[in-house]
């Protein structure tokens, strides 16, 4: 799907840092967005942006990922309004920081809704939009976490592990169908992420972060290339080559490379 213009193309998590981005970039291609996330002012406030930039006018959907009615009712206004979807880009996550025999229930429920439930939800309700189209394409927002193990991020390793998994067996499961899959695996981004999951603000302030902004150029050029799997960071590609390589060096590696860490974490 070498050219987004005209398309169909649902955002989730689109209120700020990356899912805010996406949307920009693919309303500067004449996409037709649609923007979901759970707060509907700052939808409003990106739409009002993407018009004034030019963009067509998107079409402005709250909805949390997490709750399967919602899914379900944005996927019927998206069919009634717009025809179906031909993208669905699932960016909407969350973080949580913590030993997990430390965090409380709720936690582990939020997470595990937001980032494995709500990317299961999502495509599930707009993946047969695509196969009655004959055409189409989804994107998973994962993590380096998806493969790189991260002490105290167990919970969020863990649902991006299983977003991964997904992503695979759908690329094997929709070869011959028409619709593509692009596996996304960022490391660091500026965005409002970190604070909100509660990550002490040491804790890699000495790796390298790209831009919000840059990593969604990234992932948009890389669904106009139809390409599986993207690793904007040398950093991160460099780690999951070497754990794949060498599992028992790298499993030794990292564990001395957090420790660290989190002496450093704790000394700030």
């Amino acid at each position: 799907m070498p050219q987004l213009k005209d398309l169909v193309v649902v955002v989730t998590g689109a209120s700020s840092g990356l899912g805010w981005h996406l949307a920009c970039g693919l309303a500067r291609r004449g996409a037709r967005v649609v923007l979901s996330a759970r707060r509907r002012q700052r939808l409003e406030e990106l739409a009002a942006q993407i018009i004034l930039a030019g963009g067509s006018p998107p079409m402005v959907m709250p909805a949390d990922v997490g709750d399967w009615n919602q899914v379900v009712e944005l996927g019927r206004q998206v069919e009634a309004e717009w025809g179906g979807a031909q993208v669905l880009i699932n960016n909407a996550g969350r973080g949580a920081y913590g030993l997990l025999a430390e965090l409380p229930a709720g936690t582990i429920d939020e997470l595990v809704e937001t980032n494995l439930l709500g990317t299961l939800y999502c495509t599930r309700v707009f993946l047969p939009q695509m196969l009655r189209q004959g055409r189409g394409h989804l994107v998973f927002v994962s993590s380096v976490l998806g493969e790189l193990p991260a002490a105290e991020h167990a919970l969020y390793c863990a649902t991006k592990f299983a977003v991964n998994g997904l992503a695979e067996s759908l690329d094997a499961e929709l070869q011959s169908t028409g619709i593509r899959v692009t596996l996304v695996e960022p490391g660091l981004v500026e965005t409002e992420f970190a604070q909100v999951s509660g990550r002490p603000a040491g804790r890699f302030s000495r790796l390298p972060a790209k831009s919000a902004a840059e990593v969604a150029e990234r992932i948009l050029g890389a669904v106009e290339r139809d390409q599986f799997r993207l690793v904007p960071d040398l950093l991160g590609q460099v780690g999951i080559c070497f754990k794949r390589h060498l599992p028992r060096t790298a499993r030794l590696f990292f564990r001395a490379v957090f420790r660290r860490l989190l002496r450093k974490s704790q000394g700030n």
